[in-house]
């Protein structure tokens, strides 16, 4: 699917404080489309900037030790030449076990910082909610703004935890299991249409995380993670009277429906699920699975939640 806002370019983002900052810590804005899609870009490529910095300073830390460690085989032979030479070889080699040190230090801080300034898996939610407003964007009243609210920190930590209980099982060696429960709102927002109807979004990770405790055909105690994610996307719409007549039969199974004096309200929801939907692609060792499903899928879904709605009501003559 072609997006707008792809003309940008890296050379235009290098520096930009504000992007950066949107990575870490989420943002909570309106603008129009055209500028979300452009704000998306705008991050991955501040993202991508940073990586390659890290890349290019992780590989000058380990080209600097593999010439020291190199270099003190190469000039091992001087020493036959003259023995004023043996301080050179003698010296590299005192510094290739600490040169090792500095070097995995280096690296682990250098990956650190970066994971502590742009947040993991906004590439994903740049592409997801550039398609979808990509597609709303023709029934959006005319410079129409859509509210944005995102939380791009990670899903399992004590501030998500929701749940807590034991888990048993029958497999052989079982010791003791317990499971652990997530819950992280991804994003949430509303936006205006052009018939004057009101759109309310929510996207939301669920994370369940079960340990378990068992011994192994050696008899040794092991203990694995394994993960199951689901994401719910929830649909709020209400729609003007005035404009439309409610449909004589609501299925209320699959639409929660309400009214008041000015509004139809209705309420869908769609749980994208990887376990059910794509069992191939589904690893009970990765913590997230959302990037199983294709851009285009997840829009055009989400669009179906908006058409379900509508289909509970007529224009009005």
């Amino acid at each position: 699917m072609d997006r707008q806002g792809n003309e940008l370019n890296k050379e235009q983002y290098i520096g930009a404080p504000i992007e950066r900052a949107h990575l870490h810590r989420g943002f909570n804005s309106k603008k129009t489309p055209v500028k979300w899609i452009r704000f998306f870009r705008a991050c991955v490529l501040q993202r991508e900037i940073a990586q390659e910095k890290k890349k290019k300073k992780i590989k000058k830390i380990w080209f600097i030790f593999l010439g020291i460690f190199i270099g003190t085989f190469i000039t091992a032979p001087l020493t036959n030449i003259s023995p004023a030479f043996k301080i050179l070889p003698v010296t590299l080699g005192m510094l290739v076990f600490p040169g090792l040190i500095v070097a995995i230090i280096m690296t682990y801080r250098t990956n650190k910082k970066f994971k502590r300034n742009f947040a993991e898996g906004f590439d994903f939610f740049a592409d997801y909610f550039s398609a979808l407003f990509t597609l709303i964007e023709e029934d959006l009243q005319v410079e129409s703004k859509i509210a944005l609210e995102a939380n791009l920190k990670h899903t399992i930590t004590k501030e998500n935890l929701i749940k807590n209980e034991a888990y048993t099982s029958e497999t052989r060696g079982f010791i003791k299991g317990e499971e652990e429960h997530y819950e992280r709102v991804i994003s949430k927002g509303s936006c205006l249409l052009y018939d004057e109807s009101l759109v309310f979004f929510q996207f939301t990770e669920r994370t369940r995380k079960r340990i378990i405790l068992k011994r192994g055909s050696s008899g040794k105690r092991k203990t694995k993670h394994k993960y199951r994610a689901a994401y719910p996307f929830t649909i709020k719409m209400k729609i003007p009277k005035h404009k439309y007549q409610l449909n004589p039969s609501v299925d209320t199974k699959e639409i929660s429906f309400v009214e008041d004096d000015a509004y139809y309200v209705f309420k869908v929801s769609r749980k994208f699920d990887v376990k059910k939907e794509n069992p191939e692609q589904y690893n009970p060792y990765k913590q997230s699975s959302i990037t199983a499903f294709a851009v285009d899928y997840f829009s055009l879904e989400v669009i179906n939640l908006i058409n379900t709605c509508y289909s509970c009501v007529t224009p009005s003559a």
